[in-house]
């Protein structure tokens, strides 16, 4: 009976904590979509109006443009979580070239590292993966998008690729504020969100489809952060899962 007790008593506090985080992911979620439909509301009106610059026109319509692809992505991003937790076994997998999809994924994100007068240092030869290359790139776009987030101006993201004994280690570090030790436990939760003022757009479940898509290749994440530098390693093997 003690036993049944204690199990019963674990599993009601495992409801309360998922009940918990499903309620942060509401509140969060709602904060996050609201500000870039309030942006497009506001900025949409002011185009109706016929006293405007050809400067301004184009300056507001990038920003709905801007505004609307936030959006998206976050809409994307859920998606994707839903998708990839849903799949129990990895599918699709073929060799590919690991380290021209990073330099890919780098690319993709131009606008967004440029904007901050960021630059990346590429530390890797030419690299061979068997892996599903879709969700591969998820993970990529994911850390690489946190390290421009969390990045100061004008800061330097590193990238190295390693090959040892049939595994690939692939590492993302970006200087700037660190992850509090208590944080790091729970970054990879979905919907966990370490910065709860939301001064920085996201909808905490990046980190959660990095988790989940290494672990369906049979991999692994895990994080350093300290002294004003945050290191992702991802660790998978080269062959693809067994």
């Amino acid at each position: 009976m003690k036993e049944l007790a204690d199990s019963f008593n674990k599993m009601a506090e495992e409801l309360e904590n998922t009940e918990m985080l499903r309620s942060e992911f509401i509140n969060n979620f709602s904060h996050e979509f609201k500000t870039p439909i309030v942006s497009i509301a506001g900025f949409a009106k002011l185009l109706k109006r016929g006293d405007l610059t050809e400067e301004q026109r184009e300056e507001y319509l990038d920003i709905i443009e801007e505004e609307s692809l936030r959006l998206s992505r976050m809409a994307t991003n859920v998606l994707n979580l839903t998708r990839v937790e849903n799949q129990a076994i990895l599918t699709n997998v073929t060799e590919f070239n690991l380290s021209e999809q990073l330099r890919g994924c780098v690319l993709l994100l131009e606008r967004k590292w440029e904007k901050k007068g960021l630059s990346f240092q590429l530390e890797f030869g030419e690299y061979m993966i068997s892996a599903n290359e879709e969700l591969l790139r998820e993970v990529w776009i994911n850390l690489l998008d946190n390290a421009i987030k969390f990045s100061p101006d004008g800061a330097v993201i590193e990238v190295e690729i390693r090959e040892y004994d049939g595994t690939i280690w692939v590492s993302v570090a970006n200087m700037g504020s660190v992850i509090p030790e208590e944080s790091i436990e729970k970054i990879f939760h979905k919907f966990y969100q370490v910065d709860e003022s939301h001064s920085l757009e996201g909808s905490g479940v990046g980190l959660a489809i990095v988790k989940r898509v290494l672990t369906l290749h049979q991999g692994s994440i895990s994080v350093r952060s300290g002294e004003g530098r945050t290191v992702f390693t991802a660790e998978l093997p080269a062959d693809g899962p067994g």
